[in-house]
Order: C-alpha cells, then structure tokens, then sequence
C-alpha cells in the first residue's frame, strides 16, 4: 500500500501572493491575475479619458496637435449644440461608470458588501445607458461621420445595451453566473464605445474658437 504524497509547503511568493488575493476574495490565482490584467488596464484607459471632459482645454484645443485631441473636423460639431450635449452626455457618464464597475467584479464587495454592491450596480447601469443615448447623437459625425462609423457605433450600441438588459434580467432570477458572463460581455463591448484619441497626431483639430 503506497504512502499518500506529502503536499509541498508554499514558497515566500506564494505566501506573499495568498496574503493579497486572499483580502479581495479571489479563491483562485488565476482569477486574480485576469483580474488584475483587464481591470488594470480598463482603469489606466478610463483615468488616461477623464481630461476628454474638458472640451476647450484639451479634446477641442486648437493649441494642441497631437493624440489627445478629438479627430478632425469632430470639433465643429462638438462645440455645438445638440453635438456638445452628446459628447458631455457621453464622456460625463461613461467615464465615471467605466471606473466604479471595476468593483462590481471584486469577490470580496459582491460577498460582504451586497448592498454597495447593488447600489453600485444600479449606478453604473443608469450612467452607461445616458452614456449610450450621449454616443447615438454624436454618432452622425464622429470619426467623420461615415456610414462604417454610423453602423458600428450602432451596432456596438445595441449590442451593449442588450447585454446589459440580459444581465440585469438574469440577476432578478438568481441566475448569477449568467448575470456575470452578461456584464462582463456588456463591458467589453463598451470599451470600444468609449473615447479614442485623435489617431493621426499630424492632422490639426478645427475649432469654433
């Protein structure tokens, strides 16, 4: 009769690595590891955005030429009306729900902090489909405006809010892990609704200035 093999005790990274994903609620370290991978980087995009709220300061600065600026042409439009309230509407609301749905996938806010969890869930919904409505109107001459522009903003739109709708169906029948393959679906599409600089940094940006 063989002996049952001893498990090997934890090295120091291991210990280390335990004594952080442990706090946050993650079971497995691969999770934490996409975690940190995806959600890191959806943070530094949506941070790298927020000075897109300033539309005479840096999305529309005719002082400024390179990537950080709206694409040409997009700037006689957004310092217009009904266009100006689009692109406020969009980056107001989708910049802000793009950083707190990052702790919506946090094991340890979904498992003790349910009501936050709820809370926030239904905060970061509200501000995407503003958000959404924010892409729509400015959808007409954004990135020139093109019919390829047009259909894809469209069609990433209705994809986002149907996945959105799907999830918030599935958590009101307990299906949890429908809820969360949804959001995180929803939330990958949304990602490429949100801002993108000025991808030809050679092209100045006209202005009503």
């Amino acid at each position: 009769m063989s002996e049952p093999t001893q498990q090997p005790s934890p090295n120091t990274f291991t210990r280390g690595a335990r004594k952080i994903i442990s706090p946050l609620g993650f079971r497995k370290g691969y999770n934490f590891v996409l975690f940190f991978i995806f959600a890191g980087a959806f943070v530094g995009f949506i941070l790298a955005r927020f000075q897109y709220l300033s539309l005479h300061g840096v999305l529309c600065n005719p002082d400024i030429t390179g990537s950080n600026t709206a694409g040409p042409g997009e700037c006689y439009y957004y310092l217009r009306n009904p266009y100006k309230v689009g692109i406020l509407l969009h980056l107001g609301c989708v910049l802000p729900a793009g950083f707190l749905v990052v702790f919506q996938f946090l094991p340890v806010i979904r498992h003790k902090l349910i009501l936050f969890h709820r809370l926030n869930g239904y905060l970061v919904l509200l501000l995407f489909l503003i958000s959404t409505v924010g892409a729509f109107m400015i959808a007409r001459h954004a990135f020139g405006g093109g019919l390829d522009v047009q259909s894809a903003v469209g069609v990433l739109g209705i994809m986002c809010v149907v996945s959105m709708a799907l999830a918030y169906i599935n958590i009101k029948r307990l299906q949890i892990e429908q809820h969360r393959a949804w959001m995180l679906r929803g939330w990958f599409y949304v990602r490429h609704l949100s801002p993108s600089p000025n991808s030809n940094p050679k092209i100045p940006v006209p202005t009503l200035c």
